[in-house]
C-alpha cells in the first residue's frame, strides 16, 4: 500500500532511468522534478486538483464496469450475475479470496481517492500559496476533507480496520500500521465534523459537496460505530445528524409529480426521480441531497467518464425471446446482462401482502410485461410474451430475461445522431437520497429499540410510495429495514457498505437466503462479515503484521 504522490514518484523513476554519469548535470537542479512543494504556485491550481477527486469518486461509484457493480451489490443479496455470464461473477465463494482482482481494485480505489486528498490539503499549505478568500480556503479544504473522510468511513465498512494516512508520502512505505474498525470510524466522523460550518447549506453548482451531505455520512459513520462498539451514544448521534438533515428545511420528499416530464400520462413520482433534468436539488428535486454530473456535451468535449452504462449492464436480453429483436427503447435499449435481480428484488419485496399500492415495484417502474416486436413474426407481433416462452429463452441463455427496472434506463437516449447506441444515460446520478437518511435514521431508532419512532421513519417513504400496507412497531428488525432500502434504493446504495456495517452474519444469511444459483449456496461454506484484506497489502506491509479478516484464512 504506497501511498506517494503519484505523479512525483513516476517523475522520480524516469529520471533515474534516463540519466547519466555527468557530474555537472548531476548537480544541476533538474527542472522536471515535480513535487507537492513546487508543482503549485497558486490558490487557484490547488482547488484544480478537486476536480480529480470528483472525478475519481464519480469514476468509483458511476462507471458501471464489474468492480463498480460489485460495490451496488453485486454476489449480495439484492443483485446477481446471470447464469451464461458466470465468467463475471461476484457470488461463487470458491473463487473469492484475498488475491482476488476485484477485491484488489475496490481497496486501492479508495487509497487512490485519500492520496488525491492528501495532496490538495499538502498543496494547501504550502508557504507563498494565496487564495481568493479565507471562505474560498476554508470552503476546498472541507471538500478535501469530506472524500477523505467518505473513503476511510467506506474502507471501515469493507474491510475493517485499516491504515490511516494523512500525509503524502514521496517513497514507497512497508511499515503503514492498521488501525481498528472503531479507529478509523472515529477518524471519519471527526474529519466531517471538523469541515461542517465550511461547507454550504445549497449551491448553484449541482454536484458540489454541501453541508447536508457531509450530515448523512456522519449519521451512516456513528451508526456504524455504534453497531461495532453497542454504544447508545453513537446512535444517539447518528439520529441527531440524520435529523438536521430530515427537519432542517432545506430537504422534503418528492410527494407529487414534477420536473422536466411532469404531464406525461401514466407516470408517477418515482418514475419522475430517475429522468433527465429532474435529478439535481437545483432542478426542484428537494429530496436530493448530492449527485454525481454526468452529461452528453461533456463527453463530446472528451470527458470519457460522463455517462452511465446502465442500459448495456443492467437491461436484460430480450432479442433472445422468437418473436422479439432489436435493442431500442421497448426493451430497455442495448442491454447484454451483467447485472440482474436476485429473486428478492425481483419477487419477494413486492408481494402484496406488505407492498400492495406500492408505486415503486409497478408496470411504470419494473416492466415485466414482454411484447412481441418481431415483425417478421406477425401473428404474434403486439402480443403479449407468455412465462412459457421466457423460460424457453432463459434455458437457451440462462439468466437473460428479467424485469426491466425503469430507474435504470430511459426511453429517450441522447447522442443516437452522434454515434451512441443506446448503451448509455447521459444523465446526473444520485449519491446519496433523503430516503436513504430517513433509513438511517430509523436503523438507529431501531437500534436504541425504540421501533415505533423507526416505524415513522419508514412510513414518510411507504406513504410517498402510496403503498397501502405501512409498517407497525412490530414488523421492524434489520431484515425489514434491509428490505425497505432494497425497496427504494436498489442500483443506487452501495449495498455491500450497508450488509457488511451490520456485523454478525447478516450478510451471509441474506446472500444464502436469496441466492438464485446453487454455486453461490453450495460455496458460501463460511461466514464473513469483511471482505477480505488483499494479499498484496499485506505482503507489501512486510515490516508489521496485518492479520487477515476472519473467514477469509482458507
Amino acid at each position: 500500500m504506497k501511498i506517494i504522490n503519484i505523479k512525483g514518484f513516476v517523475l522520480i523513476s524516469l529520471f533515474t532511468l534516463i540519466g547519466c554519469n555527468d557530474d555537472e548535470f548531476l548537480e544541476e537542479d533538474p527542472i522536471t522534478f515535480y513535487t507537492t512543494d513546487n508543482i503549485f504556485s497558486s490558490g487557484a491550481q490547488v482547488e484544480q486538483t478537486l476536480i480529480t477527486l470528483y472525478n475519481a469518486d464519480r469514476t468509483f461509484r458511476t462507471n458501471d464496469g464489474q468492480f463498480n457493480g460489485i460495490i451496488q451489490g453485486k454476489g449480495s443479496d439484492v443483485m446477481v450475475t446471470p447464469a451464461f455470464r458466470q465468467g463475471n461473477h461476484f457470488s461463487d465463494y470458491s473463487d473469492i479470496n484475498p488475491d482476488h482482482s476485484r477485491i484488489r481494485e475496490i481497496f486501492n480505489r479508495h487509497y487512490e481517492i485519500i492520496s488525491y486528498a492528501n495532496t490538495t490539503l499538502a498543496a494547501a499549505e504550502i508557504e507563498g500559496i494565496s487564495f481568493e478568500s479565507d471562505e474560498v480556503r476554508a470552503y476546498i479544504l472541507a471538500q478535501a476533507r469530506f472524500f477523505r473522510a467518505k473513503m476511510y468511513g467506506s474502507l471501515a465498512q469493507l474491510f475493517g480496520g485499516v491504515s490511516i494516512v494523512t500525509e503524502v508520502a514521496n517513497e514507497p512505505r512497508f511499515d503503514y500500521v492498521r488501525s481498528s474498525r472503531a479507529e478509523v470510524y472515529q477518524f471519519a466522523i471527526d474529519e466531517l465534523e471538523a469541515i461542517l460550518n465550511n461547507l454550504p447549506e445549497t449551491t448553484d453548482q449541482p454536484g458540489r459537496v454541501v453541508k447536508g451531505a457531509a450530515q448523512h455520512f456522519l449519521s451512516e459513520f456513528y451508526l456504524s460505530l455504534g453497531t461495532e462498539t453497542s454504544s447508545s451514544t453513537d446512535f444517539d448521534q447518528a439520529i441527531e445528524y440524520a435529523s438536521d438533515v430530515i427537519d432542517g428545511g432545506i430537504y422534503s420528499l418528492m410527494t407529487s409529480r414534477f420536473g422536466t416530464r411532469v404531464d406525461e400520462p401514466g407516470k408517477d413520482v418515482y418514475w419522475d426521480l430517475f429522468r433527465l433534468g429532474n435529478i439535481n436539488y437545483a432542478d426542484g428535486n428537494t429530496e436530493s441531497i448530492w449527485t454525481y454530473q454526468n452529461d452528453f456535451d461533456a463527453k463530446l468535449e472528451g470527458d470519457g467518464g460522463a455517462q452511465i452504462a446502465h442500459p448495456r449492464y443492467w437491461m436484460p436480453v430480450y432479442r433472445v425471446i422468437t418473436g422479439v429483436t432489436g435493442v431500442a427503447e421497448d426493451v430497455g435499449g442495448r442491454g447484454v446482462a451483467f447485472f440482474a435481480p436476485t429473486p428478492l428484488t425481483e419477487t419477494v419485496i413486492w408481494e402484496p401482502s406488505i407492498s400492495d399500492g406500492d408505486i415503486r415495484g409497478s408496470e411504470t417502474n419494473i416492466r415485466r410485461t414482454i411484447i412481441y416486436n418481431d415483425t417478421s413474426f406477425p401473428d404474434l407481433l403486439g402480443g403479449v410474451v407468455p412465462q412459457s416462452e421466457i423460460d424457453i429463452a432463459n434455458a437457451s441463455l440462462a439468466g437473460s430475461v428479467y424485469p426491466i427496472y425503469e430507474k435504470f434506463t430511459t426511453d429517450m437516449f441522447e447522442g443516437l445522431g452522434e454515434g451512441e447506441n443506446r448503451s448509455n444515460l447521459f444523465r446526473d446520478r444520485y449519491a446519496i437520497r433523503l430516503p436513504e437518511t430517513l433509513l438511517l435514521r430509523a436503523e438507529a431508532y431501531h437500534r436504541k429499540g425504540d421501533n415505533t419512532s423507526a416505524a415513522a421513519d419508514i412510513n414518510m417513504i411507504r406513504n410517498r410510495a402510496q403503498c397501502t400496507v405501512l409498517a407497525t412497531s412490530g414488523d421492524v428488525d434489520i431484515d425489514y429495514i434491509l428490505d425497505e432500502r432494497a425497496r427504494e434504493l436498489f442500483g443506487e446504495e452501495s449495498r455491500w457498505n450497508t450488509l457488511l456495517r451490520m456485523g454478525g452474519t447478516v450478510a451471509v444469511d441474506r446472500i444464502r437466503t436469496f441466492a438464485k444459483h446453487d454455486w453461490t449456496t453450495n460455496s458460501l461454506t463460511f461466514d464473513f462479515n469483511l471482505f477480505p484484506i488483499p494479499q498484496s497489502v499485506i505482503d507489501r506491509n512486510k515490516d508489521v503484521i496485518w492479520e487477515q479478516n476472519p473467514g477469509w484464512n482458507r
